[in-house]
């Protein structure tokens, strides 16, 4: 039998799809293929790696067995990924505790505010607490850094429907006198390092997820991000020659900022994850 049957066999004991062993090795879809169809061999690092997730010696993982014969060794530990399914059936338990707990936050603040006279400002003062529930209860990876993004958008349209202040105030900072108030440059600055670290943060949590590094791959890389250079570019311009900056065209304004910035956020980590794909290529 050989190595790749041995792999395909063991993958099928464990009731594992190839995609799903490939993210557990950190490695495409395409490469546990090869590998199960002998067009390949795997690295001897990702060779440890498989008779660590197989729970198998390497010795059993290169020579195998045949199918009918009593594999002993690996049949206690084919127990070990039964933890599995549960991972799929949704979120923790303490995911569900901290959305019951930031649920019942949004409602005290909301009521808090309406009683204070806030009216529908209410709403915006308890969304983020609202939204942080859903998320937790949606998401089982990366709630904290959804929630942490979910926080910021909420903040940054209250203050720009509210004071007018945004990121893009820092680039007036040598222009800037006292006259002007240099706590909405200091917002402004404090802003744009919640987006920074939002970013980085991101992008480091995807980037070593595998990507294809062919030339697909690079063309709609590129593609998008001279599509968002673009569609920034035309709307800018639109705005700015055949529209006045009030009511529903300033909420727009402000609402395309948020989708530039998401826009971004998803060209970066692409970006990180095939740069990281093609250095270990």
């Amino acid at each position: 039998m050989s190595l790749g049957e041995n792999i395909a066999r063991l993958r099928a004991q464990n009731g594992w799809s190839q995609g799903e062993l490939a993210d557990k090795l950190e490695v495409s879809r395409q490469s546990v293929s090869k590998w199960e169809t002998d067009a390949s061999v795997p690295d001897l690092d990702k060779l440890v790696k498989l008779s660590e997730a197989f729970g198998v010696s390497l010795d059993d993982l290169v020579h195998g067995r045949s199918g009918t014969a009593p594999c002993p060794a690996p049949s206690p530990v084919a127990s070990l990924p039964s933890p599995i399914p549960a991972q799929k059936t949704g979120v923790s338990g303490g995911q569900k505790i901290a959305a019951l707990v930031l649920f019942l936050c949004g409602l005290m603040v909301f009521f808090a505010f309406l009683f204070l006279g806030g009216g529908l400002v209410s709403l915006s003062f308890a969304a983020p607490f609202w939204l942080c529930a859903a998320i937790c209860v949606i998401f089982r990876k990366h709630a904290g850094l959804w929630c942490g993004w979910a926080v910021y958008f909420c903040s940054a349209l209250y203050l720009r429907l509210a004071t007018g202040i945004s990121w893009s105030l820092v680039l007036l900072t040598h222009l800037y006198e006292p006259s002007w108030n240099f706590i909405r440059l200091a917002v402004a600055w404090a802003e744009l390092a919640v987006i920074l670290v939002l970013l980085a943060v991101t992008v480091l949590r995807f980037r070593r997820l595998p990507l294809a590094t062919g030339r697909e791959t690079l063309i709609a890389l590129a593609s998008g991000w001279l599509g968002l250079f673009l569609v920034r570019t035309a709307v800018n311009y639109v705005l700015a020659h055949f529209f006045r900056m009030v009511g529903p065209v300033q909420l727009f304004y402000y609402l395309f900022g948020f989708a530039q910035l998401g826009a971004l956020a998803v060209l970066l980590c692409f970006s990180a994850r095939y740069l990281h794909s093609l250095r270990h290529k």
